[in-house]
């Protein structure tokens, strides 16, 4: 049987299309998935003891153990949500870094990542009910479960810090208790290998088993979206047009100016002080994901962290008027991701 056919009989799930729309793989639709009782796992101390022997090396984990993918793998995020749960926590990045298991070793990836939760009563599921069915739709786009061990068990926690809040954050489960024993664990990490790049799909409970997460990274490299534009062509493009848009890393929802657009900062500068009768306005613009009042609030915050770095350099402030224009105006399709890159930009306007 097909691993389409199999959902078709096993998923009670409708398979919905999502909105999300992501990493260029071969067009089929998101496979549908809900599940049961925790893990086992003793009772875990808030921190390991100094007197407690040091805890055994991780076995390295070989990913090539894990056979290559052979079927169509649907868009990112890859799954789709039970019915009458859509409309809860939903959050995802272009690319992060993100904290997975394999084996008994903690590792970090980089990629894009997308985090989804429900209550179970809202799937009107049983912890059994989700896990067995999301397992199901995993397992049929060739996933493989990669780990050994539960996030807070005492080993395990001593090894990566003995800080259970700690850890857990950096896995992105909040609230997990390893109390309860039976078919299902709080914690479960697959491993899908594409051709295209590894995914990385982790399913948690949490709340006392009342609330189930789904965690997807898709491993890629960073899509590199800054480029160093020289003074001099900044210039002549301000000569030209009146503008000129440039590609700055931030911080991921932030403010905060990656190191490695302090060049493009350094470039202005040298643009300003060849020109001191030269006056701009620093225009802030996001893409069209999130709240509207809350891309307006951060690409001004971003065009005045970029004035502020400019001003840094030795260049009069009133000489800067940041602005933020949110995604009012685009200049790319935000249906893609090379649109919403080109529409996350700072634009120079010649005052």
């Amino acid at each position: 049987m097909t691993p389409r056919a199999l959902l078709s009989t096993i998923l009670p799930i409708a398979v919905g299309a999502l909105s999300l729309t992501g990493c260029k793989r071969q067009e089929s639709a998101p496979v549908a998935p809900p599940a049961a009782v925790v893990a086992a796992a003793a009772p875990v101390p808030d921190g390991a003891s100094s007197m407690a022997p040091a805890p055994a090396p991780s076995k390295a984990f070989d990913i090539a153990t894990v056979p290559m993918s052979t079927v169509t793998i649907p868009p990112f995020p890859y799954l789709t949500m039970p019915p009458d749960t859509d409309n809860f926590h939903k959050d995802g990045k272009e690319f992060d870094r993100a904290w997975v298991i394999a084996g008994d070793e903690l590792r970090a990836v980089e990629g894009r990542t997308s985090e989804r939760w429900f209550p179970l009563s809202a799937a009107k599921m049983s912890k059994l009910a989700a896990f067995r069915n999301f397992e199901t739709a995993i397992k049929s786009i060739g996933g493989v479960r990669v780990d050994t061990v539960q996030p807070i068990e005492p080993a395990f926690l001593a090894r990566n810090g003995g800080d259970k809040e700690a850890l857990l954050k950096k896995l992105a489960v909040p609230n997990m208790t390893l109390a309860a024993q039976g078919d299902t664990p709080a914690f479960s990490q697959f491993l899908v290998r594409s051709p295209k790049g590894n995914i990385w799909i982790a399913l948690m409970f949490f709340d006392n088993d009342l609330n189930m997460s789904i965690k997807v990274v898709n491993e890629q490299a960073l899509a590199q979206t800054v480029g160093l534009v020289k003074a001099e062509a900044m210039a002549t493009a301000l000569a030209k047009d009146g503008h000129i848009a440039l590609y700055l890393n931030f911080d991921n929802d932030s403010d905060v100016i990656r190191a490695d657009s302090l060049p493009a900062i350094d470039e202005i500068g040298k643009l300003l002080a060849a020109d001191p009768t030269l006056k701009l306005r620093v225009e802030g613009h996001t893409d069209n994901n999130g709240k509207a009042a809350h891309n307006q609030s951060l690409s001004r915050a971003r065009a005045e962290s970029v004035s502020k770095a400019i001003a840094d350099k030795h260049i009069d402030p009133l000489r800067l008027k940041p602005e933020g224009a949110g995604a009012e105006h685009p200049i790319a399709d935000n249906t893609s991701d090379e649109g919403r890159a080109k529409n996350r930009r700072v634009e120079l306007v010649k005052i």
